[in-house]
């Protein structure tokens, strides 16, 4: 079992009963609530794959999972937070036009990305953050794999 699908599992039984209470700045208490999606579909992993390739083991994996994930979705301290659904992920990355970068994930007003050519290389740490929408190449590694 990937550490992506024991994430999922933890967080779901985490949430089981709905909400969590999630303390921000200020003493403030919140409400959190994770939304998980339906498992992506078949088809719409192959077009994701054929379109954006090599695409890591763990990425794939959390998609067949939940096409998505909103943690955190109505705290007010935590801003948007979105791991994208495929769908998301072709419409956000169709202006960018860069096959070696995929935009994965939204956190505030930066996005998260994969390096494509760092995957098909076979390194373990290819995820990597820009600050709002800049050029790929200011981006700045996190050291990590998706599912880390």
């Amino acid at each position: 079992m990937l550490k992506v699908e024991k994430t999922i599992a933890a967080l779901r039984e985490l949430y089981s009963q709905g909400t969590r209470k999630v303390q921000c700045e200020e003493g403030f208490v919140y409400d959190s609530e994770l939304i998980f999606y339906e498992p992506a579909a078949s088809s719409d992993l192959s077009e994701l794959a054929e379109s954006y390739s090599p695409l890591p083991e763990d990425y794939l994996t959390f998609l067949s999972i939940t096409n998505g994930f909103r943690p955190f979705s109505n705290v007010g301290c935590s801003g948007e937070i979105e791991i994208f659904s495929i769908n998301e992920v072709f419409r956000t990355n169709r202006s960018y036009r860069n096959p070696s970068k995929l935009i994965v994930a939204y956190v505030y007003d930066d996005y998260i990305l994969m390096d494509l050519d760092a995957v098909a290389a076979g390194k373990r740490e290819y995820m990597f953050l820009t600050e709002g929408p800049c050029s790929f190449e200011y981006a700045r590694s996190l050291y990590c794999d998706f599912q880390t």
